[in-house]
């Protein structure tokens, strides 16, 4: 019998992650991130989590290589809307936590899935959330929230995508030198992708 998405057990992955990462958090290997990496370390790994449990029904100690390929190059770059700063944050702290995860025993195979993060690279994971034709509606959507071109966002709906899409990576928080902040309008991509992006939003309304 193929097993169900059951949000009980979506809700289980993240408590236990949240447990993993506050003793994550006290290692040396944590400290060794660099300061945006750090902050943006616990939504990573949440996200990471998530996907993984979301879309392919996989808890940490049934993580393959494979597995670990198709998160990174198909569901982050398709569904979490999120900085160039998050993403390239992704591959440096899902390396050191699964090394923690190996060491505390929650995994097996730490040695494989830090092979796996290692041949997909930072560059291809964030050349891949950088074209605009890999997002699905939700994070197109989103996408128009974090670089400031959404007029009358809703803080309602925005925590809302969050929770329910986004696997809890805010949109209104800025991945920026450790510090929160919530400007008016976050713009963080790169200006050539800002402006193929207006570009499109403008073909679209006319």
């Amino acid at each position: 019998m193929e097993k169900a998405y059951s949000e009980v057990e979506a809700e289980r992955n993240f408590e236990k992650n949240r447990l993993w990462f506050s003793r994550f958090k006290t290692t040396r290997s944590f400290q060794k991130l660099t300061k945006p990496e750090k902050v943006a370390a616990q939504y990573v790994t949440q996200a990471f989590i998530g996907l993984a449990y979301k879309y392919e029904l996989r808890e940490p100690r049934r993580y393959t290589a494979k597995l670990v390929k198709k998160v990174l190059l198909e569901l982050f770059p398709k569904r979490i809307a999120a900085t160039n700063v998050f993403f390239t944050s992704v591959i440096p702290v899902m390396r050191r936590y699964f090394i923690f995860l190996g060491v505390q025993h929650k995994i097996s195979n730490a040695d494989t899935l830090v092979r796996a993060l290692d041949s997909v690279g930072t560059k291809q994971l964030l050349d891949g959330h950088q074209n605009h034709r890999n997002w699905d509606a939700h994070k197109t959507k989103a996408m128009t929230i974090l670089m400031g071109t959404a007029d009358h966002v809703d803080p309602k709906k925005v925590a809302a995508f969050e929770a329910d899409y986004n696997m809890g990576v805010p949109l209104r928080f800025c991945f920026d030198l450790g510090v929160y902040r919530k400007p008016k309008n976050i713009i963080l991509l790169t200006e050539g992708l800002r402006r193929r992006f207006e570009q499109i939003l403008y073909e679209k309304h006319n």
